[in-house]
């Protein structure tokens, strides 16, 4: 399958097919992390696929060879028409697959999966991962879990624990169990991105009914607004006492569940 994926590159730049920098266009090369990541996403019978950003088809095509047979819908979101159209004549003969032209950003907040449960797999230009798992999280239902390529340094950050937890650390592991998978050189892409890439995978957690996400999201901006600060120069010290936070400490200092805890507390 390495040698379908660069042949697709090659076959795509020779119809004038230029990767655009600002879609942040790099296709991955690396067959095994594909598999990996198929792999991951631990599909069951009667559940639907969300690929962000198909591009070549790499992914696709291998989400195709493990559950082309299964009971499951596969709706592939590319925003680049030029790629749009080559997948669909790609993957004619496949029923269960719809490829979906769509801004990933706007598409998330309009599907809408009625009693089905879905996941969620793609690489992500690295300019658009925070807005992108911002909308998942968002989502009227979430995903049973989503396997994501992105850049190294945010894969870590969001898998990160205290001391050294963040704000999307904190946000993301709120919602789903967060495991790193492995790092990606930025040699297995075309063209080369400047930085490694890392394959994450969430898992939703299935307690999560009385959060509104977008006040849980402005409360720990407001935590995390300035790292250096000690809590009792961003909380008042009577919400620390009712949140049981230590005004000594920083907001790295506590996990998701801390905070979670806290919002619960103070909303």
């Amino acid at each position: 399958m390495g040698n379908t994926i660069i042949s697709g590159y090659n076959n795509f730049m020779s119809e004038m097919f230029e990767p655009i920098k600002r879609l942040g266009q790099n296709f991955l090369k690396d067959r095994l992390a594909i598999k990996k990541m198929v792999k991951a996403l631990g599909v069951q019978d009667g559940e639907i696929i969300v690929e962000i950003g198909p591009g070549l088809g790499a992914i696709t095509r291998e989400i195709l060879e493990a559950y082309g047979n299964w009971d499951v819908e596969i709706k592939a979101v590319e925003i680049d028409l030029r790629f749009v159209d080559k997948l669909r004549s790609m993957f004619l003969d496949y029923m269960n697959i719809k490829i979906i032209e769509s801004n990933i950003i706007d598409w998330l907040p309009t599907f809408d999966p009625v009693d089905k449960k879905f996941r969620v797999i793609g690489s992500l230009p690295y300019y658009i991962t925070s807005p992108i798992i911002h909308n998942i999280i968002k989502m009227k239902s979430l995903p049973e879990s989503c396997v994501l390529l992105i850049q190294k340094e945010v894969a870590r950050k969001i898998s990160s624990v205290a001391p050294d937890s963040s704000y999307m650390s904190s946000f993301v592991q709120s919602f789903f169990d967060v495991e790193y998978l492995m790092t990606v050189d930025k040699k297995e892409f075309a063209p080369s991105p400047e930085v490694d890439a890392g394959i994450i995978k969430l898992v939703k957690k299935q307690k999560i009914t009385d959060v509104d996400a977008n006040k849980y999201e402005h409360f720990l901006h407001k935590a995390y607004s300035n790292p250096r600060k000690m809590l009792n120069k961003v909380f008042y010290q009577d919400e620390l006492n009712k949140a049981d936070l230590n005004g000594s400490y920083r907001a790295q200092n506590y996990n998701a569940e801390d905070w979670l805890n806290a919002f619960r507390i103070l909303s």
